[in-house]
């Protein structure tokens, strides 16, 4: 995904559905055992970022004649060898597409093998460094792998696969042979992760060039809110441009704490900061029509907007991209998605398991993933990138931030500088960011400047208590009564016991 060669960024209006960017995604298994779902995860949200419509299908679902002419492609993954790829009808409908084919995985058959033009060979009980350009990473350790020893003529190779040895062996990692492609494993962290995503853009011609996008996640109204002001003041101080991922509610909007967190977010966009609206916990068995969902996602937009707080897009886990009820009560409102990996609690509604595609589709992954990766100020990604750093909760982690984003040592996304221009509409409110103005429904913004003093303690409005200090003071009194009294008795013991022990020397 780093990449050194200058290309056109690509882009791609939501729900698209010609054959031109429609990707059969085909699994062998989850793997909940060892939580590889999340491999699963990467792979969907790093397409989507691509500007592909997945379908995905594990193989035990998959019918005959699934895969026909209205896919520009297929992908096998193989993500629990020890299952592999069984059904027969899929393998054979694969043999005879003609479109884009990209394996990932062990156990290749002997057709795939004769279309990609390789000779492979399995190597076992190895721990590989996989090199790209100037970097490079040392891999877990692997009961079994499946490298290529021949290649066809024409071939391209991304990033190679090295021996520990004393007489070290290379092999190709990723490799593209016309509309043919492999990939050995697929994981979700690391310099695998960027190299494997700049194969499969190459494969399927998506390959675009993007700086990141630094991103601020976990914030919530209960945030320590002063933090989060100090930390979009430094982003300010050093010309750093940055989004925040931040959950809203949707109840209380009245409150004056409501109106100290939304005087932050004020802040942030005065400070060049961008905002993306996390959709909410997903309640499972409680709404299965997404009714409650919309109207809570709605007034979120809504409240926020009253306060001049203008969200540029949404983000969420991957797997709200899955799911049609979730995706259409709150992803279709915008045209900028941010796709995070999903947590361990995933709560579907009504999983169809065929993924959309926005405008622009930031593919979320932690800033920690680049700490082995050499990186400068011409760093670039091939797909659309968000770098998050989770917020921070104290003066301590604050200042560790700090230097974290530093330490980067990167030129960052700007969303004025590229133009980055984007819509969130409903019924009732169109919110439109372009070049750094917003306009709401049509109208330019300006937004209002704000002093609050984050440290102040709100009333909220509610009337005090005639008596709202007296017990707090008689329990006071009480305490000193009884700490005399305590002394005085401590007196009398001791004044007692020379009694005592008096009589016994006479």
């Amino acid at each position: 995904m780093l990449i050194l060669f200058s290309l056109v960024n690509f882009t791609h209006t939501v729900g698209a559905t010609s054959n031109n960017n429609r990707v059969l995604l085909v699994y062998d298994s989850q793997n909940d055992v060892k939580n590889d779902k999340k491999n699963i995860d990467a792979l969907q949200r790093s397409l989507t970022s691509m500007g592909l419509q997945v379908k995905t299908i594990p193989q035990a679902d998959y019918k005959k004649n699934t895969l026909n002419e209205k896919y520009l492609g297929v992908i096998t993954m193989i993500n629990w060898r020890q299952v592999g790829l069984i059904n027969q009808d899929f393998i054979n409908d694969r043999d005879k597409f003609s479109g884009i084919k990209l394996y990932i995985g062990e156990n290749l058959t002997q057709t795939e093998t004769n279309q990609l033009g390789i000779k492979v060979q399995k190597v076992y009980q190895q721990q590989f460094i996989l090199k790209n350009d100037t970097n490079h990473e040392l891999l877990p350790f692997s009961q079994s792998i499946t490298v290529i020893t021949q290649q066809a003529e024409g071939a391209e190779q991304v990033g190679t696969l090295s021996t520990q040895q004393s007489d070290q062996k290379s092999y190709p990692f990723g490799y593209i042979n016309g509309k043919q492609g492999y990939l050995p494993f697929f994981t979700n962290k690391g310099l695998s992760l960027i190299v494997q995503t700049q194969m499969i853009a190459q494969l399927f011609n998506r390959v675009g060039k993007f700086r990141p996008l630094l991103t601020i996640t976990n914030v919530t109204p209960y945030t320590n809110l002063q933090t989060l002001d100090e930390l979009s003041k430094f982003c300010y101080r050093m010309e750093i441009p940055f989004a925040i991922s931040t959950t809203s509610v949707s109840e209380n909007t009245e409150m004056k704490a409501f109106d100290r967190f939304t005087a932050v977010l004020r802040n942030i966009e005065n400070r060049g900061g961008i905002i993306f609206l996390q959709t909410p916990e997903v309640s499972s068995g409680v709404d299965t029509d997404g009714q409650l969902l919309n109207q809570k996602f709605l007034t979120y937009i809504v409240s926020l907007a009253r306060q001049q707080v203008f969200p540029v897009g949404i983000s969420s886990a991957g797997f709200w991209n899955q799911d049609k009820i979730l995706r259409n009560n709150s992803l279709k409102y915008a045209d900028h998605w941010l796709l995070m990996q999903d947590g361990t609690k995933v709560t579907y509604i009504d999983q169809d398991n065929n993924s959309q595609v926005a405008k622009q589709s930031f593919f979320a992954m932690p800033a920690t993933s680049l700490n082995n990766v050499k990186k400068n100020n011409s760093t670039t990604f091939v797909i659309p990138t968000a770098l998050t750093i989770s917020m921070p909760y104290s003066q301590k982690e604050l200042e560790h931030v700090e230097n974290e984003i530093k330490n980067l040592h990167l030129s960052w996304y700007n969303p004025v500088e590229e133009g980055f221009s984007s819509e969130i509409n409903t019924e009732t409110t169109s919110l439109k960011y372009n070049h750094g103005d917003y306009l709401v429904n049509g109208k330019l913004e300006d937004i209002r400047n704000t002093n609050l003093n984050l440290n102040k303690q709100f009333s909220d409005g509610k009337s005090n208590s005639l008596f709202k200090n007296y017990f707090k003071v008689q329990g006071n009194i009480l305490a000193v009564f009884f700490v005399i009294i305590m002394v005085i008795l401590l007196i009398f013991i001791f004044i007692g016991q020379r009694v005592y022990w008096n009589r016994f020397k006479r």
